[in-house]
Protein backbone atom coordinates (compact mmCIF):
# COMPACT_ATOMS: atom_id res chain seq x y z
CA UNK A 1 0.00 0.00 0.00
CA UNK A 2 1.86 3.55 -1.25
CA UNK A 3 1.34 6.38 1.27
CA UNK A 4 -1.12 7.62 -0.50
CA UNK A 5 -3.43 5.01 -0.46
CA UNK A 6 -2.79 4.64 3.40
CA UNK A 7 -3.42 8.21 3.53
CA UNK A 8 -7.18 7.50 1.85
CA UNK A 9 -7.33 4.28 4.17
CA UNK A 10 -7.13 6.08 7.34
CA UNK A 11 -9.28 9.38 5.88
CA UNK A 12 -12.18 6.72 4.72
CA UNK A 13 -12.23 5.16 8.16
CA UNK A 14 -11.94 8.27 10.57
CA UNK A 15 -15.09 9.46 8.58
CA UNK A 16 -16.89 6.10 8.87
CA UNK A 17 -15.80 6.20 13.14
CA UNK A 18 -17.51 9.82 13.38
CA UNK A 19 -20.07 9.41 11.43
CA UNK A 20 -20.12 11.84 8.91
CA UNK A 21 -21.67 10.02 6.30
CA UNK A 22 -23.98 7.85 8.43
CA UNK A 23 -23.14 5.62 11.74
CA UNK A 24 -22.15 2.53 10.32
CA UNK A 25 -22.07 0.93 14.20
CA UNK A 26 -26.08 1.83 14.35
CA UNK A 27 -27.83 -0.96 15.26
CA UNK A 28 -31.77 -1.27 14.87
CA UNK A 29 -34.23 -2.78 17.38
CA UNK A 30 -36.18 -5.49 15.12
CA UNK A 31 -39.02 -5.42 16.91
CA UNK A 32 -40.17 -1.48 16.67
CA UNK A 33 -37.56 -0.11 14.18
CA UNK A 34 -35.75 2.01 16.05
CA UNK A 35 -31.82 3.19 15.46
CA UNK A 36 -29.34 3.18 18.16
CA UNK A 37 -25.68 4.37 17.87
CA UNK A 38 -24.51 0.88 19.81
CA UNK A 39 -25.76 -2.63 20.42
CA UNK A 40 -24.99 -1.92 24.28
CA UNK A 41 -28.08 1.10 24.02
CA UNK A 42 -30.00 -1.10 21.91
CA UNK A 43 -29.56 -3.56 24.85
CA UNK A 44 -30.86 -1.49 27.03
CA UNK A 45 -33.57 -0.04 24.86
CA UNK A 46 -34.74 -3.41 24.76
CA UNK A 47 -35.28 -3.88 28.24
CA UNK A 48 -37.10 -1.02 29.07
CA UNK A 49 -39.34 -0.65 25.85
CA UNK A 50 -40.13 -4.43 25.27
CA UNK A 51 -39.14 -6.89 28.24
CA UNK A 52 -42.36 -5.88 30.66
CA UNK A 53 -40.80 -7.97 33.00
CA UNK A 54 -38.94 -5.94 35.99
CA UNK A 55 -35.80 -6.80 37.51
CA UNK A 56 -35.74 -7.11 41.31
CA UNK A 57 -33.51 -6.40 44.10
CA UNK A 58 -33.35 -9.64 46.56
CA UNK A 59 -32.28 -7.83 49.55
CA UNK A 60 -34.48 -4.69 49.27
CA UNK A 61 -37.01 -5.61 46.86
CA UNK A 62 -36.99 -2.37 44.81
CA UNK A 63 -38.05 -3.09 40.77
CA UNK A 64 -35.98 -2.05 37.72
CA UNK A 65 -36.87 -1.54 34.14
CA UNK A 66 -33.06 -3.00 33.28
CA UNK A 67 -30.72 -5.04 34.90
CA UNK A 68 -28.07 -2.18 34.33
CA UNK A 69 -30.18 -0.17 36.97
CA UNK A 70 -30.64 -3.17 39.16
CA UNK A 71 -26.34 -4.16 38.52
CA UNK A 72 -25.93 0.05 39.42
CA UNK A 73 -28.44 -0.16 42.56
CA UNK A 74 -26.43 -3.21 44.10
CA UNK A 75 -23.64 -1.43 44.40
CA UNK A 76 -25.09 0.49 47.13
CA UNK A 77 -27.61 -1.38 48.48
CA UNK A 78 -27.67 -2.98 52.34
Amino acid sequence: MSFSEKTVFLLDNTILNMGLFGNSNETKCKKCGTVLSDPERLKKHQEIAHNKKKEKCRACGTEFDSSEDLRKHKKNCK
